[in-house]
């Protein structure tokens, strides 16, 4: 047998392995969907019967397109950790119910008592009214069916002043740098972290990632571009995936003129002309419609999404092999293997990592973890800790940040991974946990906190492991 034919065969097969691995993990989670379905669907109809309980439609995370799961009731073992919701107002929850239809990811119930109670707020608030407005200022609905809304508004209230001492604080800064944006230096990291003000956040994406620069260099290049978008082979797939974005947003809901679908649409099919390597692929979607929430100039959110894809994420984080998104998981799974090795061997089931590395057999845990770097932790933080994360990501900090906030919420949750059943367990746990993390103040100082478990990580480090995994595949497929 010659050398091509050896090569070509053990090819064959290594790719025939990974697809049988790969469909045998899928078959697994949707066993435990299908078996517990019926009796979720009874709980959500008598959970949803109640009056105080909000009535919305669920949504699910499936494996093909890049929809949130939404779960009716959380579990109660993040109450230790600031970031969440405090204590007060979910005494009473002594279970939870997590449900999602049969395309989420997995499905199971946890019983972490002997009650019988299952609502997510305290059975003493039932006939308290709170008013509160149903979506926040930047068009997203309130994450009540996550943290009770007397909460919300506590934290509403508190932030409130939070915002005001950032918009003093950054005025005092450009007094100080003669009304001039400042340079990027330690200082600035500060202020940063402690958020940027919603009235200058876009200048200062535009200004401190380059995209002004960009811009300017490229000149009627958007224009360009997007008078050829009728001629383009991604069409039929963006159009697909317009509508599944942000089905709940004002914005995003219909065609109607006063939305941005028209702009996604221009801005997805543009990109994938102007960078033929990408082209289009799905969470793209999701970047592109957070921007023009954000910044309201068309051209500008076009030319920061081609910054952000081509200047920050890896260079194959997108193309069609998707080859670094899978690299970017191996270097998380080795810091949490170096760093958090409680949580390694509950998601690993007591393996090596370089075990699993050697045999391209991650976690299943990676199914969620790529969803939060590909989205940019999108539908999977709420919107304000999305936003200060997007501070430091372009001001600053850059692609690391996304791995210290990965880090981050794994150590918060750190105990409750370690009294998980199993690895199925964990995977419900950092695919509800997050959506409680409503306090991005107390949350960014948990990230960049000098004792903080991902305070010491840098894009050197991430680089050099990049290489190690790239170098050793390679090895393997020759």
């Amino acid at each position: 047998m010659s050398l091509y034919e050896i090569h070509y065969v053990s090819r064959t097969s290594e790719q025939a392995r990974l697809k049988e691995q790969q469909q045998n993990i899928l078959k697994a989670l949707q066993g435990l969907s299908i078996t517990t379905k019926l009796q979720q669907q009874q709980e959500a109809d008598r959970l949803l019967s109640r009056k105080h309980l909000p009535t919305t439609q669920l949504h699910s995370l499936s494996l093909d397109a890049w929809f949130p799961t939404r779960y009716l009731d959380v579990a109660v073992e993040c109450r230790p950790y600031t970031p969440y919701v405090p204590e007060t107002g979910i005494d009473s929850m002594t279970s939870t119910t997590c449900s999602s239809d049969s395309n989420s990811i997995l499905t199971r119930q946890r019983t972490t008592s002997t009650s019988s109670t299952t609502s997510f707020f305290s059975e003493k608030d039932t006939d308290v009214k709170i008013e509160i407005e149903e979506r926040d200022q930047y068009g997203f609905k309130r994450p009540v069916q996550w943290i009770e809304p007397r909460l919300l508004q506590e934290f509403d209230t508190k932030y409130k002043h939070t915002l005001r001492k950032q918009t003093k604080s950054w005025n005092k800064l450009f007094d100080n740098n003669d009304r001039q944006w400042p340079t990027l230096c330690s200082e600035l990291s500060r202020y940063v972290r402690y958020g940027v003000p919603q009235n200058i956040r876009a200048k200062a994406w535009m200004h401190y990632s380059g995209a002004n620069i960009k811009m300017k260099q490229n000149e009627g290049v958007y224009q360009s571009l997007t008078s050829k978008t009728d001629r383009n082979e991604y069409a039929t797939i963006i159009e697909r995936d317009l509508y599944r974005t942000f089905p709940n947003h004002p914005l995003f809901g219909s065609e109607e003129t006063d939305t941005k679908i028209p702009m996604l649409r221009r801005i997805l099919t543009a990109f994938s002309i102007y960078n033929t390597d990408i082209g289009y692929c799905q969470s793209l979607n999701f970047l592109a419609a957070f921007l023009l929430i954000i910044i309201n100039d068309e051209e500008q959110v076009f030319w920061l999404f081609v910054t952000t894809i081509q200047d920050y994420f890896p260079t194959d984080m997108f193309n069609k092999t998707m080859q670094g998104a899978q690299i970017e998981q191996t270097v998380l799974m080795m810091m949490v293997y170096e760093k958090l090795p409680g949580v390694w061997s509950k998601i690993s089931n007591k393996k090596c990592f370089w075990e699993c590395e050697q045999t391209d057999s991650l976690p299943a845990i990676t199914l969620v973890t790529s969803h939060w770097f590909l989205t940019m932790f999108i539908n999977i933080l709420p919107v304000e800790t999305v936003l200060r994360i997007w501070d430091c990501f372009f001001i600053g900090e850059g692609y690391k940040v996304l791995y210290q906030v990965a880090l981050t919420i794994m150590k918060l949750n750190e105990k409750v991974i370690w009294d998980a059943q199993d690895s199925i367990d964990t995977i419900q746990i950092l695919q509800n946990m997050p959506r409680r993390l409503i306090d991005c103040h107390e949350f960014i100082k948990s990230v960049f906190s000098p004792h903080g478990i991902a305070f010491d990580i840098t894009i050197q480090e991430i680089n050099r492991k990049r290489d190690l995994f790239r170098n050793r595949k390679t090895q393997r497929q020759n």
